[in-house]
């Protein structure tokens, strides 16, 4: 069904067998998104350089931010997001090995919506937009929205050099059933 993260360090991964939702600790072990690891949480370490003073003296503090992120899908490049305030809300993720066993896909359902926050990625089997198809931005802005469910009032992705034409390849149309969805 997903993940639950109370910290960094204690993280629980529950899976639905034939009957039951059994949940057991997770360890995060990759450090980045590729085609093997897509439904996998990782870790980027990112190094910031922190000056002290003290005593007329300075010395630098290194300090490790370690953030969590998804990977959604990996077909030409990553596309992931991180688990924080900012980024929390409904995206699709593409079906592996790995995302048929947490999350429940199959051949022909091959994508899922998933929750996100800080604390969880959990499957959406409740999503509902009131329309028969659900669309995804799969490029987006920024990295935080791509593979974002589109809501009523977000923008269609436009081409840079002409703002209004639309880039319908960027597009992902689903249509889906107690969060598990197909392309039409």
């Amino acid at each position: 069904i997903g993940y639950i993260i109370s910290d960094e360090n204690n993280i629980s991964i529950c899976k639905r067998n034939s009957k039951n939702i059994i949940c057991e600790e997770y360890t995060i072990t990759e450090t980045s998104c590729t085609s093997d690891n897509i439904g996998k949480l990782f870790k980027n370490n990112e190094k910031n350089s922190n000056e002290k003073t003290s005593n007329e003296e300075t010395t630098n503090e290194e300090t490790s931010n370690e953030k969590i992120f998804i990977c959604l899908n990996y077909s030409d490049k990553e596309y992931s997001v991180e688990l924080n305030d900012a980024n929390q809300g409904n995206y699709v993720l593409y079906k592996s090995s790995t995302t048929n066993e947490t999350f429940g896909t199959s051949n022909n359902k091959p994508y899922v919506i998933i929750t996100i926050n800080k604390s969880s990625v959990l499957l959406n089997t409740k999503y509902s937009s009131g329309l028969k198809y659900v669309y995804i931005n799969k490029e987006g802005n920024s990295a935080s929205s791509m593979y974002k469910i589109m809501n009523k009032g977000d923008r269609c992705p436009k081409n840079i050099e002409n703002s209004s034409v639309m880039i319908e390849e960027n597009i992902l149309e689903l249509e889906c059933d107690n969060g598990l969805c197909s392309e039409p």
